[in-house]
């Protein structure tokens, strides 16, 4: 098979947190994809990352407050605002998939997507070289629960956010400790 045979729709419910401190368009996505240390994708491409359920967004969120985040930032980052999407695509690759590993000639995944170097590009690749909108990727918080994921979109792929997010709504605050 083609790695393209594995794309397919998907749709479902997934989380993203925000500033709880400022108003927030939930559908305003421009500074999505500018992190330096993000694992699937470079600065300045345009990536959104959503979590398959509250306990993916908790431990991401902790994870990436605990260790990306610059002193200064963590007062202003304490409290986040959970937004809970539905979401409609066409064509996602599901990285969690052993013959997708097989396709893609990767080894050891998904352990190797710890590897920032490795998550990136395999991650180019899907969205340089396929008509996928997206990937499904194991959170490195949860590399043991294979049915546990995240969504990651590339942007640049979809139309207007109203096109792919079919619902929108507040599911509560994310507060550190």
């Amino acid at each position: 098979m083609a790695i393209e045979d594995y794309i397919r729709p998907w749709s479902g419910i997934a989380y993203r947190h925000v500033s709880a401190h400022r108003a927030y368009d939930p559908l305003d996505f421009r500074m999505a994809g500018l992190g330096k240390l993000n694992r699937w994708n470079v600065p300045g491409e345009p990536t959104l990352y959503l979590a398959g359920d509250e306990g993916v967004l908790i431990t991401e969120w902790g994870r990436h407050f605990n260790t990306n985040r610059p002193n200064e930032l963590a007062m202003i980052a304490e409290e986040r605002r959970v937004l809970r999407f539905g979401v409609s695509l066409d064509a996602v690759l599901d990285l969690r998939l052993p013959a997708v590993h097989q396709e893609l000639a990767l080894s050891n995944a998904p352990h190797c997507f710890l590897d920032l170097t490795q998550a990136r590009a395999t991650a180019n690749y899907v969205r340089s070289v396929t008509p996928a909108q997206g990937i499904l990727v194991q959170p490195v918080t949860f590399l043991d629960q294979p049915e546990r994921w995240s969504l990651v979109l590339f942007l640049e792929k979809l139309p207007k956010p109203e096109k792919f997010i079919t619902s929108v709504s507040d599911f509560g605050p994310l507060k550190r400790g």
